[in-house]
């Protein structure tokens, strides 16, 4: 009789176990604060002159919401300005895009390294960034 009871017991734990393990159906869930991704950013330069014009590349994607803006900004002593803005009415969430900058070198930045933003922002108004610098020559 104990014998009956432990192989019940064994049996019902096997099966609650597997039902478990065997859910098909994954959960439901809303996104919230969608941010999109800079997934690569490059300089054409990466050591320029003064009024010399670099070029940069960013590829960019929002898999979750659509992206309204990329901003390229210049950070002097850790605040941003914004340099150009690059502003999307489209945006497929399957794809990714590759958007390119022209920047000259401004006067006065000699022997400096200018550090540039890149912000990403989604429709809810979520921004990611990423930074590049390029070295100024004397």
């Amino acid at each position: 009789m104990k014998n009956i009871k432990n192989i019940a017991v064994m049996l019902l734990m096997m099966v609650f176990a597997t039902s478990c393990i065997l859910e098909d159906d994954e959960p439901e869930y809303d996104v919230v604060g969608a941010v999109g991704t800079i997934s690569a950013l490059t300089v054409s330069n990466t050591t320029a002159s003064v009024g010399q014009t670099v070029t940069f590349t960013a590829t960019v994607y929002s898999e979750h919401e659509p992206a309204t803006e990329l901003r390229m900004n210049r950070l002097v002593g850790g605040t941003a300005s914004n340099v150009t803005t690059r502003s999307f009415t489209s945006w497929n969430t399957e794809d990714s895009y590759v958007e390119t900058f022209q920047y000259e070198i401004p006067e006065g930045s000699e022997g400096t390294t200018l550090t540039m933003q890149f912000e990403l922002v989604t429709e809810s108004n979520f921004s990611t960034t990423r930074n590049i610098t390029v070295t100024v020559n004397p």
